[in-house]
């Protein structure tokens, strides 16, 4: 099999970083905050004494 560059794609520049690259960064980004807002909530709850 030999892969093609597609007329379509823009051709790859080193010196600018990949948009699906950042777009990926973000997303674990995203998902890291959540993660970690979510752990805090639910330390808070059991941190928290009964009245």
């Amino acid at each position: 099999m030999v892969l093609q560059p597609s007329e379509s794609m823009p051709a790859y520049d080193p010196a600018k970083p990949d948009p699906r690259l950042r777009d990926f960064v973000r997303l674990l980004a995203r998902q890291a905050a959540r993660k970690f807002v979510e752990a805090e909530r639910e330390r808070a709850s059991r941190d928290h004494l009964p009245d």
